[in-house]
């Protein structure tokens, strides 16, 4: 294995059981991090909870601001994914967003973890909130450009920002009131996308 790290801090795997230990590293972060907060975890938790020694996490991770940024990585690759697979078959940017957002609110209600890390870096180094939102802000932006028929404007940067704010609150929101699928079908249907349609995203 190589232990040359990326410019991310960590080194990723070449053989499946190293990918293997460091899935369970990562894991046990998550775990940890969610329950105790950032400041309050330490390696040596993370890797007694992951029944590894403390020279394993070193092979994959410099520091433990680093396991936290592959985290964060890992939240944005499952969320993108997520997102894809809701949007296969639509054929405008109207069914996109509207079958996007229902996906993304229902990930954030199953996997309320993600918004405790995610929103927990600021906190930690305002470089990791910094990069996650414009790495994902720019993806979507792409996205909107290649439907630019199917969107009012141009500024389509500005437009993933205020797409991903409303997916965001809309995800707290689901996760505040414990809503079903149906509710939250019905909160996009009924309300959302009529409010999307009138400026930005053409039904």
């Amino acid at each position: 294995m190589s232990n040359e790290f990326t410019s991310k801090g960590y080194n990723s795997p070449k053989t499946k059981i190293g990918q293997q230990k460091m899935d369970v590293l990562i894991s046990s972060a998550e775990e940890l991090f969610a329950k105790n907060g950032f400041y309050d975890t330490s390696v040596a938790d993370i890797c007694k909870h992951a029944q590894t020694a403390v020279g394993t996490f070193y092979i994959y991770f410099k520091t433990k601001t680093d396991v936290y940024r592959c985290l964060l990585d890992k939240y944005q690759r499952a969320i993108k994914e997520h997102l894809d697979e809701s949007i296969k078959g639509c054929t405008t940017r109207y069914e996109k967003e509207r079958q996007g957002i229902k996906a993304f609110v229902k990930y954030a209600l199953q996997n309320p973890t993600a918004y405790n890390v995610i929103w927990g870096s600021l906190s930690i180094d305002e470089k990791l909130f910094h990069d996650y939102y414009v790495s994902f802000a720019a993806s979507y932006a792409r996205s909107l450009s290649k439907d630019a028929e199917g969107v009012s404007g141009t500024d389509y940067t500005s437009l993933a920002y205020l797409l991903m704010g409303i997916s965001n609150f809309l995800g707290l929101r689901a996760i505040f009131e414990n809503m079903t699928d149906e509710q939250i079908d019905e909160m996009i249907d009924s309300t959302i996308m009529p409010a999307l349609s009138s400026g930005f995203i053409k039904a």
